[in-house]
């Protein structure tokens, strides 16, 4: 019994290993964006410029670490994948604006509530973007056979 579980678990794993590489990810990247957010904050500017350089340095530390750690297995050139990655997010940041608009104000979801939603969502749009359209990943079929 033991064994089949740990089968399986192995199985669940790897089959979820590029999602899990992702969310690390991107919890690196949201220190790095509250790190430099704080850093500019001690310096007394003002909040837009330390979010502005919060975000950017969050967003640059996203593309290059899942080049290198997530996606790593992907094609093309750097200078498209760094264009459509900049499109993707653009896309991800255009949806959860109105995303979190409309649940806040036409159905008077509370805002805490409606960034939950927000960011699973766009969790999702950025990772199989990032997978399909800025990596492009071609994932091997295991079930696959010979002909």
């Amino acid at each position: 019994m033991f064994h089949k579980t740990g089968d399986f678990l192995r199985k669940l794993f790897l089959k979820c290993k590029r999602f899990i590489l992702f969310a690390l990810v991107g919890g690196i990247n949201t220190a790095v964006d509250y790190g430099v957010f704080t850093l500019i904050s001690l310096l007394h500017a003002p909040a837009w410029l330390g979010q502005a350089a919060g975000y950017t340095a969050g967003t640059v530390c996203s593309f290059l670490l899942n080049r290198k750690i997530t996606f790593r297995d992907g094609e093309g050139k750097i200078l498209r994948q760094a264009l459509v990655f900049v499109l993707v997010n653009l896309a991800s940041l255009s949806v959860s604006s109105a995303l979190m608009a409309l649940l806040t104000n036409a159905f008077s979801l509370n805002r805490y509530i409606a960034k939950v939603f927000v960011t699973v969502l766009t969790m999702l749009m950025n990772y199989f973007g990032y997978k399909l359209l800025v990596f492009k990943i071609k994932e091997k079929r295991e079930d696959k056979q010979d002909e």
